[in-house]
Parts: structure tokens; C-alpha cells; sequence
């Protein structure tokens, strides 16, 4: 019996190698070949749906690698889980788009009648591989543990998948243009054609009805699953929650982008910076997945978060600070010469004064809520120093130093020896 679980283990070890060698190889040959594409071939990059130019090219390779790598290191370490499998999908997809995204324009520009058949077919393979990303948005539902914090939220879970697929599908299906690269017949393409309905950004439009449909039961899931969760699982969704932030923040800048600029994507002022800067964002999801479920430094997230909130406080601030003053500064100094020079400089120099400051400020407060072990270990830390300073009973001494480290630290048994 223990040579057949032997052997049985050594099978699946087998499997999950194979399986992260193979998916992490399409993600580096997707990814880096796209972009010897795109550098052999340097066509010129037509309008797309999310703005990709060179720049974001570069950074969903990086992001598609990112997200294989880390899934191929969890099928080896943890081949039990299906985290792995899914994140090596969505790190292929990703990286394998870029292929497709660069023959497609190297096709294109061509400019013969074969170039835009292939132009076309690689446009559709582009297409095809959207659904895979919908894996993210299943990621929560079964992280960390590989499934749903109760029956009913595993057939919840599955429900979500099901419509998030449906919706991937009729964009993958739209008659006319490939949905991301408009100029691009698809070949595939038949069914209601929605641009009637949404104009000329489909997946913009699909995109929206999905997030308002489905980002409300993405939040409830992993609210729940929080609720339930004991101290080390729950340190292992603030790690995914962290990283969640992160995108959605990046998300709303590249939306703000697009409205403040008055254009659709991919063709304001603005180009590819607010998909570059998204898809860097997104890069740490597959990092924290990684983290959390490996449990490499696993503890340290509380402090992560504080520091993450505190030093965007402090920019939003500063930036508001540096804003208000430079406009003052700006209109009161307006008839003097080099006035606006002078009214940045002054800005400048009063938010490099208040950096000290506001941050430390800042801290203090973020800390007592986000990461009160922390600021609890420091001012007990504070509270001895000043008690020993004046104390000369070495007896007092011991018992204070050694109900202060057990306070702190708790360890199994601690000791002091004085010279």
C-alpha cells in the first residue's frame, strides 16, 4: 500500500511537471515572440479597443510570463490545488496575444490580399483567446483553498463562470471587426451584431454590462470567505485583496484617463500610458496569489498594507498641497516676470517641508488601524526605554525587560543575563 501511494505521488509530480514546463514555455515563446515580431517587422500599430501600442505590448508579455510562471511553480509545489492550471491558461493567453496582436499588424501592413487573410485569421486567434481570461475573474471564488467556501458557493462560482464565458463569447462571435482590433475583419464573426446598441467599442460596452452583472457577487464571495476564514487564510486573501487594489486602482486611473481626455480608448492623448500602467498593476495579483498560498512571508502583509495606504495618503495629500499652492502662488505672483517659474518652485519647496511631517503623521494614524501589533510593539518598546533610563534595581530591571519581550514578541522562553 505505501509503494502504490508512493508511486501514485511520484505520477502526479510527473504530471504537474509536464504540464507547468509546457505552459510556461507558450507563455515565453507567445511573449517574447511577439515582441521579435514586432522588432523584425516594426508595422505601424492601428487604433485598437484598450489602446495597446509598443510600450503595453512589452508589458502583457511581461504580464502574461508573470502569471505562467507563478502558475507553474504552484503545480509543482502544489499540484492539489487548480490555482496553478488556471493562472498558467490566463499567463498563455495573455503572452500568446501578443503573437497574434504583432503578425496581425506585421500581416496588415503587408498589404496584399494574402497579409489580410492572415491579418484576419490572427485577429480571430486574438479573439479566441479572450475567454481564458475570464479564469481571472474566477480566481476568487476559489482562492486560496482550490475551491468555494461552501457547496453553495462552489455552484455559485460555476454560475459565474458560465455567464462570464457567455459574455466573452459574444464578443468573440461580433459580426464586422475583430472586437480588440477594429480594422480587422473577423472571420468568424456571425450572430447580433451590438453596435447599434453600444457604437463602435463593443467590448467596452459588453465589459461594463459584465462588471455591473457580476463585480457584486465577486465582492460578496470574498467578503464571505473573510468572514469564515481562520487567521492564516485570512492573511492569505489580504495578500489577493492588496493586489486586487492595486489593479483596480490603476483601473480607475486609466478610466479617468479616457473621460478627462475626452476619446476613446486608444486614440487620447493619453495612447497606451493607461493600459501600461494597468497591465504593471496587474502584474501583482499572480505575485500575491504566489505568495499567499506558498506562505513566503505571509505575515508581513499588515505592514505591507499600512505602508501602501499611508504613502498613497501622503501623495494624494502632497499632491493637493503642491495643486492648490502652485495655482495661488500663480495668480498672485501672474504680473511678475518668470511668475508661474517661481510659483512651481515655491510649490515645490513646500511639499519637500511637509513630506517629513505629513508622512510621519500619516503613519502613526494608518498604523494604529491597519497594523496595530506593530504599533503596539513600538510603543511598549518607547514606554521601557523611559522607565529604564532612571531605574537602578536589577531585579526591576529583569522582570520589566522580560514582560516586555514576552508582551511583544511572545516567544516560548526567554531569559537575561546582565554582566
Amino acid at each position: 500500500m505505501p509503494n502504490a501511494r508512493r508511486a501514485l505521488r511520484a505520477q502526479t509530480i510527473t504530471r504537474s511537471t509536464v504540464v507547468a514546463v509546457i505552459g510556461l514555455s507558450l507563455a515565453v515563446v507567445g511573449g517574447l515572440g511577439g515582441l521579435v515580431v514586432r522588432a523584425v517587422w516594426p508595422a505601424p500599430i492601428l487604433p485598437t479597443t484598450f489602446g495597446v501600442g509598443p510600450s503595453a505590448l512589452v508589458v502583457i508579455a511581461w504580464l502574461g510570463i508573470t502569471w505562467s510562471a507563478v502558475g507553474a511553480l504552484l503545480e509543482v509545489r502544489r499540484p492539489d490545488l487548480p490555482i496553478g492550471p488556471l493562472m498558467i491558461l490566463v499567463g498563455c493567453g495573455l503572452a500568446l496575444s501578443v503573437l497574434t496582436v504583432a503578425v496581425a499588424f506585421a500581416a496588415l501592413a503587408e498589404g496584399s490580399t494574402t497579409g489580410r487573410q492572415v491579418a484576419s485569421v490572427a485577429g480571430a486567434l486574438t479573439a479566441l483567446l479572450t475567454p481564458i481570461l475570464v479564469f481571472v475573474f474566477y480566481l476568487p471564488f476559489i482562492f486560496p483553498t482550490g475551491r468555494g467556501q461552501s457547496p453553495r458557493w462552489n455552484t455559485i462560482g460555476r454560475i459565474f463562470l458560465w455567464i462570464a464565458m457567455g459574455l466573452a463569447a459574444v464578443l468573440v462571435l461580433q459580426p464586422g471587426d475583430v472586437h480588440l482590433l477594429p480594422g480587422i475583419p473577423n472571420p468568424i464573426g456571425f450572430g447580433p451584431d451590438l453596435r447599434p446598441v453600444f457604437g463602435d467599442v463593443v467590448a467596452g460596452g459588453v465589459d461594463a454590462v459584465g462588471i455591473v452583472m457580476l463585480a457584486p457577487l465577486l465582492i460578496v464571495s470574498v467578503a464571505s470567505r473573510y468572514r469564515m476564514a481562520g487567521t492564516i487564510e485570512r492573511h492569505q486573501l489580504k495578500w489577493f485583496i492588496l493586489a486586487i487594489g492595486v489593479t483596480m486602482g490603476a483601473s480607475t486611473i486609466m478610466f479617468l484617463g479616457v473621460v478627462l481626455t475626452k476619446g476613446p480608448i486608444g486614440e487620447t492623448p493619453l495612447g497606451e500610458a493607461p493600459l501600461t500602467v494597468f497591465a504593471l498593476a496587474a502584474s501583482t495579483v499572480p505575485l500575491a496569489i504566489g505568495i499567499a498560498i506558498l506562505r513566503y512571508r505571509l505575515f508581513e502583509i499588515d505592514r505591507i498594507v499600512s505602508r501602501t495606504i499611508g504613502y498613497a495618503g501622503i501623495t494624494a495629500v502632497l499632491a493637493g498641497v503642491f495643486a492648490v499652492a502652485a495655482l495661488s502662488l500663480g495668480l498672485i505672483l501672474g504680473s511678475l516676470a518668470e511668475g508661474d517659474t517661481v510659483a512651481v518652485a515655491a510649490s515645490t519647496l513646500l511639499v519637500v517641508a511637509l513630506f517629513g511631517p505629513v508622512r510621519q503623521r500619516a503613519q502613526t494614524l494608518i498604523d494604529r488601524r491597519f497594523d496595530r501589533s506593530h504599533y503596539d510593539a513600538t510603543r511598549t518598546v518607547q514606554a521601557l526605554t523611559a522607565r529604564l533610563r532612571d531605574d537602578v534595581d536589577i531585579d526591576r530591571v529583569q522582570t520589566d525587560v522580560l514582560g516586555v519581550v514576552d508582551q511583544t514578541f511572545h516567544p516560548a522562553f526567554a531569559g537575561l543575563w546582565l554582566r
